[in-house]
């Protein structure tokens, strides 16, 4: 793992009270690395699927908007697999 994502999974963990499930997944490091990158790391048990789904679309428009460049489609898939497996009820 890279040191600074090591250390970026631990603050994450602090500052929001509790660990990212799976956090060495692919979909974790990348909820950790892009999105933690402008804002705080929500819980994935925070939202449901359909609300994960629309905020990632969100998002992407947001990128797309200020000419930002977007997730790899991989990484995307990765994400969206990630926020829907450990997504809250509603």
């Amino acid at each position: 793992m890279l040191p600074g994502l090591a250390v970026g999974l631990v603050l994450v963990g602090a500052g929001c009270g509790a660990s990212l499930p799976d956090p060495e997944s692919p979909g974790a490091r990348v909820l950790v690395a892009r999105c933690g990158g402008c804002h705080r790391v929500y819980a994935p048990g925070s939202m449901t699927a359909e609300m994960w789904r629309f905020q990632v679309g969100r998002m992407r428009g947001l990128f797309a908007e200020r000419g930002i460049p977007w997730l790899a489609p991989g990484d995307e898939r990765a994400l969206l697999d990630y926020l829907v497996a450990h997504a809250g009820s509603s």
